[in-house]
C-alpha cells in the first residue's frame, strides 16, 4: 500500500485534491498524510467550498488554524462528517492508526514564530504542543512503536540541522523566547516538546515526517530518516514522497512517472 504525504496546505484545498488525484493516478496511492498547517478555517468548510478527497486523507493541525473554531466542531461531532463526507480523517493530538502493515503516529501542533501564541486556556487547545500531549503520545507511541512518525514541526538540538530563516529572527525573539519557550539554537531549530517525545521514546521509528518550514529537508539522526516537506502543490519538478506501508520505508518520487530513471 502507498501513503502520499504533502506539506503545509495553507486552505489550497482544490489544488491539494487535484494532487491526489495526479498520485493516485500516477502511483496508485491508496490513502495520503498532510502534516499540518491544512487550512481547518470554517469559511473552508462551508458551502462550496467544502472538497470530498479522492483518497483518505489524513490530517494534524499545525500551527497556522483556527484552533478555537477546530475545537468546537470536533466537540460536535464534525470529525465524524468530515470522515464520510468529505474523506478527510482529523488525527487528534495524539493518535495512531494502521494502515497496510504499517503504525503510524501523529502529533499535531507547533509555535508561531511570527506572530503571539494563542493559548487558548480554557479548551486546552492552543497552537503549540501541551505538556501532557507529549507525554500521551510517550506512553502510546512506546506502547505500539510506530514504523512512521508525522508532526507539523520537528525535534530541535538533534542534528536535523533546520535553519530558522533570517527575516524571522525578531518575531522569534518576540513571540518564542519572550513567552517563555524554546525554538533550539537557529542552526537546529524546531519544538522542545517534540525533542522531549524524541528522548523519552524507548525505540527508534523508521521515519519521521514533518512540514512548517516551508522547504525540503532531510536528515538520519540514530537510525531514524527525518523528512521535511516544501510546500509546493504545483511545479512540475517537485517530488512526492510516499510511505511504503509493507517495506515501510519513505520513496522520493518525480511528480511526472515519465522522468523516473
Amino acid at each position: 500500500m502507498r501513503v502520499l504525504i504533502v506539506g503545509d496546505v495553507h486552505g489550497r484545498h482544490r489544488e491539494l485534491a487535484a494532487s491526489l488525484a495526479q498520485a493516485q493516478t500516477d502511483y496508485r496511492i491508496a490513502a495520503a498524510i498532510q502534516v499540518g498547517d491544512f487550512g481547518f478555517y470554517k469559511p473552508l468548510f462551508s458551502g462550496a467550498a467544502r472538497i470530498r478527497y479522492p483518497v483518505p486523507l489524513h490530517v494534524i493541525d499545525g500551527n497556522h488554524e483556527d484552533h478555537a473554531w477546530l475545537r468546537r466542531a470536533l466537540l460536535t461531532g464534525a470529525a465524524r462528517a468530515w470522515r464520510l463526507e468529505l474523506n478527510l480523517h482529523y488525527q487528534s493530538r495524539p493518535s495512531l492508526i494502521t494502515l497496510g502493515a504499517s503504525r503510524i503516529g501523529f502529533l499535531g501542533g507547533a509555535l508561531h514564530a511570527d506572530r503571539p501564541q494563542k493559548h487558548n486556556w480554557l479548551s486546552g487547545f492552543p497552537n503549540y504542543i501541551l505538556r501532557r500531549q507529549r507525554e500521551q503520545a510517550v506512553t502510546l507511541f512506546n506502547r505500539e512503536r510506530p514504523e512512521l512518525i508525522v508532526t507539523h514541526s520537528c525535534p530541535t538540538r538533534l542534528g536535523i540541522g533546520m535553519r530558522a530563516a533570517a527575516e524571522l529572527r525578531p518575531s522569534v525573539a518576540e513571540h518564542i523566547l519572550a513567552a517563555g519557550f524554546d525554538p533550539g539554537p537557529e542552526h537546529d531549530c524546531g519544538e522542545v516538546e517534540l525533542s522531549r517525545l524524541w528522548g523519552e521514546l524507548t525505540y527508534r521509528p523508521r521515519a519521521w515526517v514533518f512540514g512548517h518550514f516551508h522547504r525540503a529537508h532531510e536528515a538520519t539522526v540514530e537510525g531514524t530518516r527525518f523528512i521535511g516537506l516544501s510546500d509546493d502543490l504545483t511545479s512540475p519538478d517537485r517530488t512526492w514522497v510516499i510511505w511504503d506501508t509493507e517495506e515501510k520505508l519513505l520513496l522520493r518520487c518525480p511528480v511526472d512517472p515519465s522522468r523516473a530513471g
